[in-house]
């Protein structure tokens, strides 16, 4: 008896449930942009509404850190970005006078496969490649 009640409990537990696919969400919108945590430069999701570009994305970066205090970053609020263009950023500010740390961000958030070459203020970084 106590093996047939058994035997019911299991049956009644699977009852009712259709098993279904799984249902397929909207992509994730974002931009990935690299701020400095404990000193090391390290990817950061920012939520975007859009699909972000590679220059909308040095453009997130520009505008710093979260005010939450987890992230800082090296790459000076007055530099905007202006321009990327194949595997060349170019930005409004002198880019000898940036940090490597500054520069790393800058090239790891372009996220360009090939190294990269920053230009601005008339001097030329490069090319470089994303370490991180």
């Amino acid at each position: 008896m106590k093996r047939a009640l058994v035997m019911v409990a299991l049956l009644l537990a699977g009852c009712g449930v259709q098993p279904t696919a799984p249902i397929g969400g909207s992509r994730a919108t974002g931009a990935v942009i690299y701020l400095v945590q404990d000193g090391e430069v390290t990817p950061v999701l920012r939520p975007t509404r859009h699909e972000s570009s590679k220059l909308s994305a040095l453009e997130l970066l520009a505008e710093g850190a979260t005010p939450g205090g987890l992230y800082t970053t090296e790459v000076p609020r007055e530099l905007g970005p202006r321009s990327v263009d194949g595997v060349t950023v170019t930005v409004t500010a002198d880019v000898a006078a940036l940090s490597t740390v500054a520069v790393t961000q800058i090239v790891c958030t372009a996220a360009i496969p090939q190294p990269v070459t920053l230009r601005g203020g008339g001097q030329t970084r490069g090319p470089l490649s994303c370490p991180v």
